[in-house]
């Protein structure tokens, strides 16, 4: 098959790049793995037992698939075959799969999880939707139908707008690669066909006989299950997006590099798409590391914590206990920062020797699902984790969410929302604010102090500051936030600027809000600037004038330090003579202290 493996390579340059950094109906084996086995860490154990239940959903005859959860942990989305009375839905040709699959949701009420709700047109038809997940902030939904492989449809005041195809490289791809598909389909089926010509009599003496021959030398040159795979033109798709909503990984067969397909090791291999602000789906690389392996890598899922990645699996585990692993098994690992750790099985009673695949968990952390054919048919199961789990359970986060917003005429606005962990002294992430209703939402650790800034063209920037505390319960907190146009005498304070009690030097995780206020006055058009420097009422007069002053500077000379015109700043000290709020308490004394930034020219 030498020969035309080549050809595939000179069609399939659609530049898929390494970096570091169809549906689930399961086809029979026609072939088994000839690849080699690596080695595997023994699997996550608890303390005591943990318990796999059928999901507390109905109807769980119904081929319900894995959920995704919107970051505030109110909906779910998965995809069924349920049925449904829809005078719009029509039986599957399948008769072993009844109906299409559907994308169907549930709402988190005071009282728990809603009944499953069919989302119906224009998502659903009487074609297949299926494997959702839905975007950070919960306003577009994507998801796997028919031609374009990859939709979008868009959530405006509560109902799903007309779906469209995602734009960007990804759905390019994967129209070559259908293309790609069938050309290897057809080419495999006709060179069979020339094989059998000399038998053309057994056809005709023995059909059944000369149809098994034939089988044998079909699976003779596809070798592998991955090439079988690859050869059925079975499409995949599963995704999962990054809390701050800039990557998506997805598992596909992209075929295997240097023999057929576009681009992989063969079989199911995990990748990560960028998604640009404008929400293309971009830049295709292999997900290196140990991550994927010469078997399948399947339904990847990046918890809220943004560091925690489940996937399946059919690699061996010849270090698993038996009976802790078998056909699909299910994986985690975890981004120290530098890289993802060595993958870890789950074991029980995630893991059996039955196919055990498809996890997801909400950002609560606590109830975690998964879907198994262990009992003889595919059922959602789910099991509530506890805190001694966590070697299980990805990292507790907290919900921040709110909305951002023109101060003077209140109308939303798209802006970029960075977020810096203070207690780490590092910019962690930033995530955007939707431009038709300013909405944001965002996952913070619990236990680190967080800044953050919120910067739109058009208007000074706005930055918070939180601490989530480490034993606090999961909960969402709403912070809105006002930007002020540029314009004369707006003012901005600089909240995450930090200095010693009763000291002038900068601290250094002021730098992280000052270099973005540098990178914004680069753009801000002409204007000067006061720094001001506030102080709270405790001592003398004259020692907090000077104070004032002496911390107005160190802001006026740091952001001279990184290339604005000093003739542009000027830095005055009004040490407690204008106080914020009233009062004498620890907190009012808290908002006293601060250092601000006003408009005091401005010109085209």
């Amino acid at each position: 098959m030498k020969h035309i493996s080549h050809f595939w390579l000179l069609l399939l340059c659609l530049g898929i790049s390494r970096t570091s950094g169809a549906h689930p109906r399961h086809l029979k084996h026609v072939v088994k793995h000839e690849k080699p086995k690596p080695a595997a860490p023994p699997p996550v154990v608890s303390v005591e037992p943990l318990v796999a239940i059928p999901a507390q959903l109905p109807d769980q005859d119904s081929a319900d698939d894995r959920p995704c959860f919107t970051l505030d942990g109110r909906t779910m989305y998965f995809g069924s075959r349920r049925f449904s009375k829809d005078k719009w839905r029509i039986p599957d040709p399948n008769p072993n799969w009844k109906w299409d699959s559907d994308l169907w949701d549930r709402i988190l009420t005071d009282s728990g999880w809603s009944p499953p709700i069919n989302l119906g047109p224009p998502i659903n038809n009487s074609g297949g939707q299926l494997n959702p997940t839905i975007s950070p902030n919960g306003d577009i939904l994507y998801y796997v139908s028919s031609g374009p492989v990859l939709w979008e449809a868009h959530l405006i005041n509560g109902t799903f707008q007309k779906p469209q195809p995602v734009p960007g490289l990804l759905n390019q791809i994967y129209n070559r690669r259908q293309m790609v598909m069938a050309l290897f389909h057809d080419s495999i089926i006709n060179l069979v066909n020339r094989e059998m010509l000399p038998d053309s009599d057994l056809k005709l003496r023995a059909p059944d006989a000369w149809d098994l021959h034939w089988r044998v030398d079909l699976v003779n040159h596809l070798k592998t299950q991955e090439a079988a795979d690859f050869f059925s033109q079975m499409v995949r798709c599963e995704s999962s997006i990054f809390p701050d909503g800039k990557y998506a990984v997805f598992s596909e067969n992209f075929g295997k590099a240097g023999s057929y397909g576009i681009a992989g090791d063969g079989g199911e291999d995990l990748y990560l798409v960028q998604i640009s602000p404008n929400g293309d789906w971009d830049s295709v690389k292999f997900f290196n590391g140990d991550i994927n392996s010469p078997y399948d890598e399947t339904y990847p899922f990046i918890a809220a914590d943004g560091r925690t990645l489940y996937f399946t699996s059919n690699r061996p585990c010849p270090t698993c206990a038996p009976g802790t692993w078998g056909k699909q098994d299910i994986y985690r690992t975890y981004f120290d920062g530098n890289h993802w750790t060595t993958p870890v099985p789950l074991g029980p009673p995630f893991n059996s020797p039955a196919d055990d695949y498809g996890f997801s968990i909400g950002p609560d952390g606590k109830t975690a699902y998964f879907v198994s054919n262990r009992d003889g048919k595919s059922r959602l199961y789910q099991v509530n984790l506890r805190p001694q789990d966590s070697a299980i359970a990805p990292l507790p986060v907290s919900v921040l969410q709110g909305m951002v917003t023109d101060a003077k005429t209140h109308k939303p606005l798209a802006a970029t929302i960075y977020v810096d962990d203070l207690t780490e002294d590092k910019p962690d992430f930033n995530v955007y604010s939707d431009s038709l209703t300013g909405n944001y939402v965002l996952a913070a650790r619990r236990g680190h102090r967080f800044g953050i800034q919120a910067i739109a063209p058009g208007h000074l920037p706005n930055s918070q500051r939180f601490t989530v505390p480490a034993d606090q319960p999961f909960d969402r907190t709403k912070l809105d936030l006002e930007l002020e146009p540029i314009g004369l005498g707006a003012t901005m304070e600089f909240k995450n600027v930090y200095f010693d009690f009763g000291k002038a030097d900068l601290l250094p995780e002021s730098k992280l809000e000052l270099d973005r206020v540098v990178q914004f006055l680069r753009t801000a058009g002409s204007i000067t600037l006061e720094i001001g420097g506030h102080t709270d009422d405790v001592g003398s007069d004259a020692y907090n004038q000077r104070l004032s002053e002496d911390r107005a500077n160190a802001v006026l000379n740091y952001l001279v330090s990184q290339g604005v015109p000093k003739r542009e700043l000027k830095a005055v000290g009004y040490g407690k003579s204008q106080p914020l709020v009233p009062g004498t308490s620890d907190e009012a004394r808290a908002k006293n202290r601060r250092v601000e930034m006003t408009i005091t020219s401005q010109s085209d």
